[in-house]
């Protein structure tokens, strides 16, 4: 008997068999996604843009508002402040904030930022800071060492405000606005060295 050669290799059917069909995507659908894409690209960059801008404003407000404070802060220790020395210094650094203090004004009005705006959270958040500021001094009045706690407070208070007005002079393209940063930050230098020496003493 002869062997059947009516069997093919299963190669030989693959070659002769019909290719499955590719499925390719609609052109439409194609030039859709990629104008999604587009718009979303577009959308983000919009977004990050004017994030960046409100953080500028935001960072201005809470900058304003801590020198505001701060002023108010050491005009209302200066009869509280037994040392000479302290109450020197403290004077040089009132006067030194009321001059930030009417300098912002200008950038402030362009912004259209009120310090009094209880909605603002950057206002908000340094009013409740020196809320707290308030009460500490109070006690340390109160338990007779108002002198040194005050010095300790506003080093720390000086060294947070160099840092905010740093980011702020960073992140703003005013060049009237970082000039106002740069003469505080350089009238304030001397007297945080000041107040850190007096509370190391």
């Amino acid at each position: 008997m002869q062997p059947d050669n009516s069997q093919f290799s299963s190669d030989y059917l693959n070659q002769i068999a019909t290719p499955a069909p590719v499925k390719t995507m609609n052109p439409m659908v194609l030039w859709g996604l990629i104008g999604g894409l587009l718009v979303l690209v577009i959308l983000v960059v919009v977004f990050v843009s004017s994030a960046a801008g409100g953080g500028s404003t935001s960072s201005l407000a809470g900058v304003a508002a801590k020198i505001n404070n701060l002023k108010t802060v050491s005009e209302a220790a200066q009869k509280n402040i037994q040392s000479g020395e302290l109450r020197s210094l403290n004077g040089n650094l009132t006067l030194v904030l009321t001059n930030a203090d009417r300098d912002l004004a200008e950038p402030l009005k362009a912004k259209k930022i009120k310090l009094t705006d209880k909605k603002s959270s950057a206002v908000a958040k340094v009013t409740s800071e020196f809320e707290a500021l308030g009460t500490r001094l109070e006690d340390a009045r109160l338990n007779a060492v108002y002198d040194r706690t005050y010095a300790r407070e506003m080093t720390y208070a000086l060294k947070t405000l160099h840092n905010d007005m740093g980011q702020l002079y960073k992140s703003s393209g005013s060049t009237d606005l970082k000039n106002i940063l740069n003469t505080t930050d350089t009238n304030l230098e001397p007297l945080v060295d000041s107040f850190s020496r007096f509370n190391a003493s």
